[in-house]
């Protein structure tokens, strides 16, 4: 097997891991959901506050701050997941040259301390040094604008992945405040005082289809 055969497998097989590291994220994203949203959500009884409060925001935990269940753990592995996801999915698909690798490096970084902030938070049951309001600030418009500018980059080899990254400004601070303010209002029907259910069903459902998309790359019809 020449070496012109080897790359293009080698590609195809880190293409397919990163698209398995996203699914995986995704999925522990919704379990993640579904703690709050029908485990807790069920067995409600306070009366001082609803699931709804923000309390329970378990993506960016800020004191003050509660875990319901697991949620904390299981995003916080889901977004770690990603992390890797990303990693595997830039060494597969960006271009060669140092703007590439930085981009990936900060969205995986981003995410990565992002999913050890909540998961490390779940674990003590209170917010972890993370917290502060700036580190979450510059992480999240971070990753989102190095997102965009990774799209561009992977436009130029697959599609798919381009659009697989956009999908993933979902997991982003910004992508985040999208879908508590516009697409999970849109899809319950009403704008919760605080957190609308499932709005971190919205952020899992996006990376499941960044998921997919990047098995579409892996596929190679989609990857030039």
């Amino acid at each position: 097997m020449t070496s012109a055969s080897v790359r293009p497998l080698s590609r195809w097989r880190t293409v397919l891991g990163a698209a398995v590291l996203v699914l995986a994220s995704a999925v522990l994203q919704a379990l993640a959901a579904v703690e709050r949203w029908v485990v807790a959500a069920d067995g409600w009884t306070r009366e001082d506050r609803t699931i709804e409060d923000h309390l329970f925001d378990y993506a960016f935990p800020a004191d003050p701050w509660e875990n319901v269940g697991a949620a904390a753990q299981l995003h916080g592995i889901g977004t770690i997941l990603l992390a890797l996801g990303v990693l595997a999915a830039g060494r597969a698909l960006t271009p060669p040259g140092r703007v590439g690798g930085l981009l990936v490096i900060l969205i995986a970084a981003s995410f990565g301390l992002l999913g050890l902030h909540a998961l490390v938070s779940g674990v003590i049951d209170a917010p972890s040094p993370l917290q502060n309001v700036g580190i979450q600030l510059v992480l999240g418009l971070v990753s989102a604008v190095a997102l965009v500018a990774l799209a561009l980059l992977w436009a130029t080899v697959s599609w798919a992945a381009a659009v697989a990254a956009v999908l993933l400004l979902g997991a982003t601070l910004p992508g985040y405040l999208f879908a508590a303010f516009a697409i999970a209002p849109m899809v319950m029907g009403y704008q919760s005082y605080d957190t609308t259910p499932w709005t971190e069903g919205v952020v899992a459902a996006s990376t499941a289809v960044a998921g997919l998309l990047l098995l579409v790359a892996a596929g190679g019809r989609a990857v030039r």
